[in-house]
């Protein structure tokens, strides 16, 4: 795993639940962040506090311009569950987790078994449990992997790389907007 903050490599890859937990509807888990953007910097002080904090703000700023193919795919599954409503609101029910924060050594490329566990162990778990009424989507075969086991996920298509782009994407996204109408009903 990566760790070079001036090239943008921190732990990142969450943004949302802009609100209380308790109003957290939908828990979005992907894999792991691909390479940072080329303007991203998280070189801002000595403190994790700090690092984490410049993270998601820059996640947040991304979501929100649909910076690339992933943000904008993101939004998407947004707009499909929540579609009368902006990303203010959206962002507020979400939240959007890496299953793995830190950048794998070649972008999409395998993680360790070790840090998988450590990282679903150690955070995601931790986070899912502080959001007990979400319903949690595993987007992609990494994600889904990589919660086998946890309690009431549902799998969709990766909204990065090729994943994003097969036949079949759309219709895994339509499919969590109506199973989360269910869940919240």
């Amino acid at each position: 795993m990566r760790w070079a903050p001036e090239e943008g490599h921190v732990p990142r890859g969450f943004c949302g639940a802009t609100g209380e937990l308790s109003e957290v509807q939908l828990v979005l888990v992907c894999a792991e962040p691909g390479y940072p953007h080329l303007r991203e910097n998280h070189d801002v002080g000595t403190t994790e506090v700090s690092y984490l904090e410049s993270a998601y703000a820059y996640a947040y700023r991304c979501f929100k311009e649909e910076t690339d193919p992933y943000h904008k795919k993101i939004r998407l599954i947004l707009k499909l569950c929540w579609p009368e409503e902006n990303f203010d609101q959206h962002i507020r029910k979400t939240w959007i987790v890496d299953s793995v924060l830190c950048s794998a050594k070649v972008e999409s490329g395998p993680v360790s078994s070790i840090v998988e566990r450590e990282c679903r162990y150690r955070y995601l778990d931790k986070q899912l449990a502080a959001m007990p009424n979400a319903l949690i989507v595993a987007l992609g075969g990494k994600a889904q992997k990589r919660l086998k086991g946890h309690p009431g996920v549902i799998g969709a298509y990766s909204p990065a790389g090729l994943g994003g782009n097969l036949s079949g994407a759309r219709p895994s996204w339509e499919a969590v907007a109506r199973r989360l109408r269910s869940h919240c009903a």
